[in-house]
Order: C-alpha cells, then structure tokens, then sequence
C-alpha cells in the first residue's frame, strides 16, 4: 500500500471534460436566507464557467477571482495553509491558483456562494467531517485509478447539502459519523425540509455546472459501493469510512478494516489502516487552518 501525500502542487487544470416537499420551496430557498448570495453566486458561475473552458488559463481565473475580495482572500489563505506546506509564502492570487488546482478553487467558489462563510453558514462539526473526506479521498484516489483533485473535491463537497438546509433551520445531525440509520435520517430531513442533504447538494451543484458525475457521486454518496464501481465511487466511500473512524468516539474498526479492503480491492489491509489514518488525521488538521471561516 502506498497511500503517500498529495503533492501540493496539484495540476492546475484538473477539470474533466464532463408531501412536505410542497411546503418548503426547494433549491434556493437558503440561499434567499443571505442578501450576499446572489452576487456571490454570479461570480461562483463565472469560475465554474472558466473552469469547465480546457483554455483557461490561471490569468483568467485570477481575472474573475480578483473582482471577489472574500474570495480572492480565501484562495490565498487556503494556498498559506500548512495543508500545502508554503505557509507564508504565497502572496499573489495566480500562485495561489496554480498551488490549489482548479478543482479546489470551484470548490471554494461553491462554498462561498452557497454561504457557507457566514456565521451560521454551515452546522457545527461540517468543516472537520469535510476536511477530513477531502483529505482522506485525495491520498486513496491515486491508489485506485482515480484523480486525486476530484476526489478532494468531491470529499470536502459531499455534504454540502447539510449545509444549505441547516441554513433553513438548525440542521438535526450530521451524516458524518455514521448515523445509527441512515433511512431515519433521510426521512428526517423530508419532513423537515422537503428533501434530504443529498438531494439538496446536488441539485444545487448541478445549478452551478458541475460535472455530471460528481453531481451523481454527491446524490449517492449514502449508497453502498460496490466493488467494481467506478474509482471515485470508491475513492469516497473509503474517505467517509476513514472519517467515521476518527470523529467516532468507539469506532468499530473490523468493520472499516473490511470496508476498505473490500473497496481498494485488497490494496489496503489491516496494517494499513493506522498510518493511513494518521496520515489523514495530520494533513486535515492542516488543511481545516485554511478551510474555516475567519
């Protein structure tokens, strides 16, 4: 197994080619809860629309970044983090885009145009379950045939659903760590909301243009994979199974042990498992310095 860090110099464009419910509007309705959303949301489009361009250059996503100072400010900040190992050292907005990678500048435009910045933006305990995927899914990616900037991307993206209903009314409970059921949970959050976390964070990544398959992996990232999916498929649910395992306070650690040799095909095994952790626990620390909201 050779699940070693993800260079910090991500390629600079990684973009592949790609009853109740009555009662509450769906989709938009949290972000009409923040008089800041809709101009955010204009300037999130304009890099989601750069990015999805195999043209752009980091000059032209610098161009739209710039006109955003809180985003402008967050790219850097995220690029300083000691997640990237530069701390200090990234003073300009293009060295700060090459450093990230486009992947994870459309992540944060998301996160910035869906609010997630504010004071009650997201619910507590949301950025270190997403720091903790995003890491955890860009070391296994690799291992699996997969492309290590979507799966960071898609790992701190996942739940962002949660996010978006919490700012309707306080969000009842994670899906990280695992819930008792997740069934209950769902049905839960229909009766609250009208939808469930994984259905509001794709449909709202799908109205702000990303890939069809993230979108999909966001919809069903409840969803068991199966051992012949799709890399990234893979690549996620080993990322929640290792964030389970270490924001659970007893984790039941034969049963990731099996979860994760049974999704890497055999590539991870029981020895694996503790330095893999602790890699992912190490690297999320670092990365959450850069990811939480000032």
């Amino acid at each position: 197994m050779s699940a070693s860090p993800v260079s910090s110099a991500s390629p600079v464009n990684s973009a592949s080619p790609v009853g109740s419910a009555s009662r509450r509007p769906s989709g938009t309705a949290g972000r009409r809860r923040n008089p800041e959303l809709p101009s955010r949301a204009g300037a999130a489009t304009r890099v989601l629309l750069l990015i999805d361009d195999p043209h752009t250059t980091v000059a032209d996503l610098a161009g739209a970044i710039g006109a955003d100072p809180a985003f402008t400010a967050r790219v850097i900040a995220l690029a300083n983090s000691a997640y990237y190992g530069l701390s200090g050292r990234v003073g300009t907005l293009h060295y700060a885009i090459s450093v990230l990678g486009f992947q994870t500048v459309r992540a944060l435009a998301v996160s910035l145009a869906a609010g997630l910045d504010g004071p009650n933006g997201a619910p507590e305990g949301f950025w270190e379950q997403a720091a903790l995927a995003a890491t955890a899914a860009s070391v296994i990616a690799p291992l699996l045939g997969g492309s290590a900037p979507d799966a960071f991307c898609v790992g701190l993206l996942h739940t962002l659903g949660s996010a978006l209903l919490h700012q309707r009314e306080p969000l009842p409970q994670l899906c990280l760590p695992f819930p008792a059921s997740v069934d209950e949970l769902n049905q839960r959050e229909v009766e609250l909301y009208g939808r469930a976390h994984a259905e509001e964070g794709a449909a709202m990544l799908a109205s702000w243009r990303f890939p069809d398959r993230l979108c999909a992996l966001v919809a069903t990232h409840h969803e068991v994979p199966l051992p012949d999916a799709p890399p990234l498929t893979r690549a996620l649910g080993a990322a929640r199974v290792l964030t389970d395992l270490s924001l659970r306070e007893d984790p039941d650690t034969a049963h990731a042990e099996h979860a994760l040799r049974r999704l890497s095909e055999g590539k991870l095994t029981a020895t694996d498992i503790a330095p893999l952790l602790g890699q992912v626990q190490d690297r999320a620390r670092a990365l959450l310095d850069g990811l939480r909201p000032r």
